[in-house]
């Protein structure tokens, strides 16, 4: 039997420490191939840097990985309200102009991004650092698809969430849309261009592309040829609900899983769901894990037990 182990983070243990320990779990009664997976912040530097042989390093609120020929570089800003035009992307920017290099491909982790400036403290700070280079920016999924500008871009999702006056936003949506055209035409409306606060934007408009942090690690570990192959997909996470679907990296795999045409089962802590919850989340079957912080001995025992029943006899004399 061939399973492929697709984790993110489970309670304290990242993508790579809960990955392992329930490849661990099964490896004893099948084939495993192991991908760490995450959609942002410093969990993506460790399970890039699990994919890539690279090295994840952290200063202060920045993460970055470097691998031949390519950098990934992200950085948290301090949270803002939902509305605060006088917030700026400058000091992110100043983080990855610092940390390029000479890497030919740079990707960048816009996830922890807080204001929205359209990325203009971004370009002003780390435009040059980053012309010709090969340019990748990740995303939350949900903005994947979302532009700068208009009734449904990320400014206006913004302004609504504050509370804006509708005066307020329309004026400030007429600058940005001003200062999109002026970087390329159909930016201002482009798909992504209004991501992470609009720095989509400062992407595309750096000859960039945008999507998300999962479908990168995806790529990166080959998972489109891996995962047909497989007989299984197994994935976890620290809850499980059906308003939250376990959280952007279960979603991911269970809809992965889905396209490869093979079942996919998750390991967690709680209450879990009825069969027929999961099968709506696109999961065969939830195992909990033992009650408390789940532990690298705790994921490994359960995973042991449920392979188990995976082949008849395994596990027997």
């Amino acid at each position: 039997m061939r399973v492929a182990v697709v984790c993110g983070r489970i309670g304290d243990l990242d993508p790579v420490a809960a990955g392992t320990a329930l490849a661990r779990g099964i490896a004893p009664h099948a084939q495993v191939a192991l991908a760490p997976v995450a959609a942002g912040g410093p969990d993506l530097a460790v399970a890039v840097a699990a994919l890539t042989g690279g090295q994840a390093q952290t200063q202060g609120r920045g993460w970055l990985v470097r691998w031949p020929g390519a950098v990934l570089i992200g950085f948290a800003q301090q949270a803002v309200p939902s509305w605060a035009p006088g917030a700026t992307t400058t000091e992110a920017g100043e983080w990855i102009a610092a940390c390029v290099g000479d890497a030919g491909r740079v990707v960048l982790d816009l996830t922890g991004i807080t204001a929205h400036d359209g990325g203009a403290g971004l370009l002003a700070a780390a435009g040059a650092a980053l012309a010709g280079r090969d340019l990748l920016g990740l995303v939350a999924p949900d903005e994947l698809q979302l532009p700068a500008t208009g009734i449904g871009g990320g400014l206006a999702r913004r302004a609504f969430a504050g509370r804006v006056d509708v005066a307020e936003l329309l004026a400030a949506d007429a600058v940005l849309a001003t200062r999109a055209a002026s970087l390329g035409a159909g930016l201002a409306t482009a798909p992504g261009g209004g991501a992470a606060g609009g720095c989509g934007l400062a992407v595309l408009a750096s000859g960039g592309e945008v999507t998300t942090g999962t479908q990168f690690c995806h790529r990166i570990a080959g998972l489109a040829e891996t995962l047909p192959r497989a007989d299984l997909v197994v994935t976890g996470c620290t809850e499980l609900s059906a308003l939250d679907r376990g959280g952007p990296v279960v979603q991911a795999v269970a809809g992965w899983a889905d396209e490869a045409e093979r079942p996919c089962v998750l390991f967690t802590t709680g209450a879990g769901l009825a069969r027929r919850e999961l099968r709506t989340l696109g999961l065969e079957a939830a195992h909990l894990l033992p009650a408390g912080p789940p532990t690298p001995d705790g994921l490994t025992a359960t995973a042991a037990r449920i392979a188990a029943g995976w082949v008849p006899g395994a596990g027997r004399p």
